[in-house]
């Protein structure tokens, strides 16, 4: 009698990182497109969720984090690669959700690449203000990107191993080439 193998689905999540206006979404955008790997960015759940609640988005972050939480698990279970993106501020519930998206994807024999995007801070005031940010409800305010930014060393995430690239230096597709080099996207 022959034995039976198991084929068990390998997910990988490039997880892109950083401070608003940093380039998340257009270096994700970009490196799916060249990578073919679906992006889950960080809008889609906030949005849908402040779409149902409006202004009280904030009293209801526990359905966002369930969202992203199931996402990336069924996603990890089924083998799919995905990039995800995610503003990082240093906050303990920010450490609980990293550590949760780690278990989720190791648990189920998958691997997250970390990505620290980072960028000037006069260049993420200058570019808050950009009218693709508006289509997706970010944050396009200077005047709080300042005072959210004051502080640039809280977007780092300490417990992770992260490639690090500044978006001031780097056009988007030089970053997507380093990301899709770094990890063996292509």
């Amino acid at each position: 009698m022959r034995g039976i193998i198991a084929i068990i689905p390998f997910m990988k999540l490039i997880f892109l990182y950083g401070p608003p206006a940093s380039g998340k979404l257009t270096i994700a955008e970009k490196l799916s497109e060249t990578a073919n790997i679906p992006l889950f960015h960080n809008h889609l759940s906030r949005n849908l969720v402040k779409d149902i609640y409006k202004d009280k988005v904030r009293d209801h972050y526990e359905l966002i984090d369930k969202i992203r939480y199931d996402v990336l698990e069924h996603c990890s279970r089924h083998g799919t690669d995905l990039i995800f993106t995610y503003v990082y501020e240093g906050e303990e519930d920010d450490d609980t959700d990293i550590k949760k998206f780690i278990d989720i994807i190791e648990t189920n024999n998958g691997e997250i690449k970390f990505v620290e995007l980072t960028a000037n801070r006069e260049d993420l005031i200058a570019r808050v203000s950009n009218d693709s940010r508006q289509k997706l409800q970010k944050l396009v305010d200077p005047t709080k990107i300042a005072r959210v930014t004051e502080d640039m060393n809280k977007f780092s995430i300490q417990f992770v191993d992260s490639l690090k690239l500044n978006t001031s230096e780097l056009t988007p597709e030089a970053s997507v080439a380093i990301i899709a080099n770094e990890f063996e996207l292509l």
